[in-house]
């Protein structure tokens, strides 16, 4: 009989010792999938953190370009100011003429030979009909057959 509590202790031995080896290799097995998840996600997060320094250096970037754009427009926009608006030339003082001289003076005589139409207006003392005080198209209110 002896024997038989023997085989027994240790047929339970073996049975727990199973079901412990199983739960630790299961918390391993879940502990090693963490960790790799971990890891995974680690390196997604340092990806996006490179993809955002990316992108915001670009748009540095862009910016300054922009912004050296933008100078020069001004530079420009300065420098033609300055050489079409506020620099004063002799031709400015002079009569611009882009007409040849026989031209210029023909029309400077026939100017003064113009006989102008001065405009008349008309005096008009009825309002149109539009906007006089009775009924007319759409509106009109249709009188009934007698």
């Amino acid at each position: 009989m002896e024997y038989m509590y023997a085989v027994a202790w240790l047929g339970t031995g073996l049975i727990v010792g199973a079901v412990i080896a199983r739960l630790l290799t299961l918390r391993q097995l879940n502990q090693h999938k963490l960790k790799l998840e971990l890891e995974e996600s680690q390196t997604q997060l340092q990806q996006y953190r490179q993809d955002v320094s990316a992108h915001l250096e670009t748009t540095n970037q862009l910016m300054t370009q922009l912004q050296d754009n933008y100078a020069r427009i001004a530079r420009h926009i300065a420098d033609s100011k300055m050489q079409l608006v506020e620099r004063p030339t002799e031709s400015v003082k002079q009569d611009i003429n882009y007409l040849s001289g026989d031209t210029a003076a023909y029309i400077r005589q026939s100017l003064n030979q113009i006989d102008e139409k001065r405009r008349v207006y008309s005096s008009a003392e009825q309002q149109p009909l539009d906007y006089s005080g009775e009924a007319s198209g759409l509106i009109k209110e249709r009188k009934p057959a007698q």
